[in-house]
């Protein structure tokens, strides 16, 4: 191939490469923005889900994004793909308490069996709901702070205090 043919076909194929970035980076600003728009109709313990889902759906479309550039590239990207599924095996599997806390806190976001300020008993705990966050469930309590793991409150029975009249 003369020089000129091959500068051109790397200008080609530079200009699809940046096009192909540029719609998966325009793409996962968008996803954000939707998610974080739509949390902004939620509380203030709900906001902290939508954060995280934005920062996760802009990290996925930006590593499919970069997947797509390098297989327009030519560069073969299976074993690319069969690596980063074994790490995120094994990623999850290292990091499974926390994963298991964080989706908890995600289900008890969604379902709501409590709500803030009132008193809950967890195993031998039993305090007022202070704050929820995707980890620990925080409650108040006359002598301490006491943070329960959310996987915890998907295993155990949880007693919500009522006031009889």
């Amino acid at each position: 191939m003369p020089n000129g043919e091959l500068i051109l076909y790397i200008l080609y194929w530079g200009t699809v490469c940046l096009i192909i970035a540029g719609g998966f980076w325009f793409a996962g600003k968008v996803a954000s923005s939707l998610i974080l728009k739509l949390g902004k109709k939620q509380t203030e313990q709900g906001l902290e889900i939508y954060h995280f889902l934005a920062h996760a759906s802009k990290i996925a479309i930006y590593a499919v994004g970069l997947i797509t550039v390098l297989g327009t590239m030519g560069i073969e990207v299976g074993p690319l793909i069969a690596g980063l599924g074994l790490s995120g095996f094994a990623l999850g599997f290292a990091l499974k308490d926390a994963l298991a806390n964080m989706l908890a806190g995600i289900m008890v976001f969604i379902y709501k069996p409590f709500k803030l300020g009132q008193v809950i008993t967890i195993g031998v705990d039993t305090g007022k709901v202070k704050r929820i966050n995707l980890r620990y469930t925080h409650l108040d309590t006359e002598e301490a702070e006491i943070l329960i793991p959310n996987a915890n409150l998907l295993t155990h029975n949880i007693i919500i205090n009522k006031k009889i009249k």
